[in-house]
């Protein structure tokens, strides 16, 4: 059993990662944006990307792209050619190698150039800036999947080489633990910032590269009548994370299932809300008082908040799942997205492991719902 930090990828699955060609991963390594290391599996020493390595990829092509050295997805064709930027990507021909063999790499290398292999990379992705910053997970309901889903959408935006700050503002310390931090009752939370007046970076911690987390316990259950008495509690949250915001690329806060004070606060502080919907009747059965509430936040605070219905525990083989997903997409189709995440055994394997659904199985449906939510969060 390993955490997230222990992840390492495969050139075939780094590839399914970054959507590229396996076969021009030698060539990458070549331009200097990916490192690989040799990992003992088994009897065999394989080679492997571990995470820092895959992070730091995703970083450094976002930043050509940033800085117009590479085009991005969808307008390569707007991207000056340059003597280091190709105008054309050539693509493997019609040779029957096969894909990571010796031959297919060294037809490859004859193809392309290493800043072929970049131009690839940069479009085979979207490296956009996320469009919200702080998000939040919501439900007032439990039971919902929300912990579960927070922290695979955590881990995954890491892994695009975002860096990320999970916020716990569950009791139960749920995300907490499913970020493999076990000893949450020792450690400071936002009770201490918020009610201490505990500098915030102090109860931060790392949970692996480019993942950092503000735990949750127990205690957290006490807040809510000592920050009933605090002046502009509603705005303490806030204040808190606009002080470590520049250090981050995402902000994420998983929250606890009511209607509290401290849900409230991280509504005044977010940008988006992802409400997390169980396809069941009860779930279904709440969804409006939990949208009522919304509305009513945005109106009284003055906030403008990009809403998110989120399907979640989905099982095509249940009438009764098929029938709350109609309803759902039907009455808050604006709302709801594209994205559907199934029922799985592969996300309940993975909070076991207290690691990324990718590690289970990274060609399973679970890493591909997961895959396609957290882009979907991040850009639209």
């Amino acid at each position: 059993m390993s955490s997230f930090q222990q992840v390492t990828f495969t050139p075939a699955e780094f590839a399914r990662l970054a959507r590229i060609d396996r076969n021009i991963i030698p060539l990458l390594e070549d331009s200097g944006v990916l490192s690989t290391a040799r990992q003992r599996v088994g009897n065999v020493d394989r080679k492997m990307i571990p995470l820092e390595a895959a992070q730091n990829y995703f970083r450094s092509i976002r930043q050509l792209v940033e800085s117009g050295q590479i085009g991005r997805r969808g307008d390569q064709s707007e991207a000056a050619p340059t003597s280091e930027t190709p105008s054309a990507t050539p693509t493997m021909g019609d040779g029957a190698e096969a894909a990571g063999t010796p031959m297919a790499v060294e037809s490859l290398r004859r193809e392309m150039t290493p800043a072929d292999a970049l131009v690839a990379a940069a479009t085979a992705y979207d490296f956009g800036t996320p469009k919200n910053k702080i998000q939040m997970f919501y439900n007032v309901k439990g039971g919902t999947g929300k912990s579960t889903l927070t922290a695979q959408f955590v881990m995954r935006a890491s892994m695009m080489g975002l860096r990320v700050l999970a916020v716990d503002l569950d009791g139960q310390g749920h995300l907490t633990v499913n970020l493999d931090v076990l000893e949450g009752h020792e450690l400071p939370t936002v009770y201490d910032v918020l009610i201490n007046d505990l500098p915030i970076e102090q109860a931060i911690i790392s949970v692996a590269p480019g993942l950092d987390l503000l735990p949750a316990n127990l205690g957290l259950c006490n807040i809510e009548i000592p920050l009933n008495q605090k002046p502009r509690r509603e705005y303490r949250l806030s204040e808190a994370l606009e002080k470590v915001a520049p250090h981050y690329d995402l902000i994420i806060a998983d929250t606890n299932p009511a209607a509290s004070i401290l849900n409230s606060s991280m509504l005044v502080a977010a940008q988006a809300v992802n409400v997390v919907c169980a396809t069941n009747p009860l779930s279904f059965h709440g969804m409006s008082l939990v949208m009522a509430t919304i509305e009513g936040m945005k109106r009284e605070f003055r906030r403008q908040l990009d809403v998110k219905i989120i399907p979640n525990m989905y099982d095509a083989r249940e009438v009764i799942s098929q029938e709350v997903l109609g309803e759902l997409q039907g009455q808050f189709g604006d709302f709801c997205t594209k994205a559907v995440v199934n029922r799985s055994a592969d996300l309940n394997e993975a909070t076991k492991r207290r690691s990324t659904v990718w590690e289970v199985s990274s060609k399973g449906q679970a890493a591909m719902d997961i895959d396609a939510l957290t882009e979907e969060l991040i850009y639209t």
